[in-house]
């Protein structure tokens, strides 16, 4: 059953210069797929660029799908590097993404998933990350999301 959802999604980021926080809160839509959890949304940057966003968030996985501006495929496993593509508006990036964990828990009000893991390009370590999605039932009640990204040094 699809369902409308307000969306958080918390990205720690450190590539060598201090943790980045990026944190995107909107809507979008959850439904049950595959024996995970589908849920798409879009972001818009801090110059009102949208990307489309499609997470699949199981115990075994997650994979996140994006397309817009910045566009992208990655597939996370524990344990394991996986091969992705990262496209910006200033070229294409290889990444090595080496899960370490990743958890999705799912109760009566929604959904919690998070994924720690590093990039790799060219063989190096481009950064360390912390990637933090909350999912929660869209009740109407409560501040609406911004439908923005935000981006701070911490």
């Amino acid at each position: 059953m699809r369902k409308d959802v307000q969306v958080s999604v918390l990205g720690i980021l450190d590539a060598g210069g201090g943790p980045e926080a990026v944190l995107t809160r909107t809507t979008g839509i959850c439904s049950p797929q595959g024996g995970g959890y589908q849920v798409s949304y879009r972001e818009l940057d801090e110059h009102g660029n949208a990307t489309d966003n499609l997470l699949f968030l199981s115990q075994t996985e997650i994979r996140i799908d994006r397309s817009g501006s910045i566009s992208g495929s990655f597939r996370f496993i524990p344990g394991e590097r996986t091969e992705a593509l990262y496209r910006t508006p200033f070229g294409d990036i290889g990444f090595l993404a080496e899960t370490e964990s990743c958890t999705v828990e799912a109760d009566g009000s929604g959904l919690e998933a998070r994924l720690e893991y590093r990039l790799y390009e060219g063989g190096r370590l481009f950064s360390q990350n912390t990637l933090s999605v909350h999912i929660r039932e869209d009740d109407g009640d409560g501040p609406a999301p911004d439908h923005t990204t935000r981006r701070n040094h911490i």
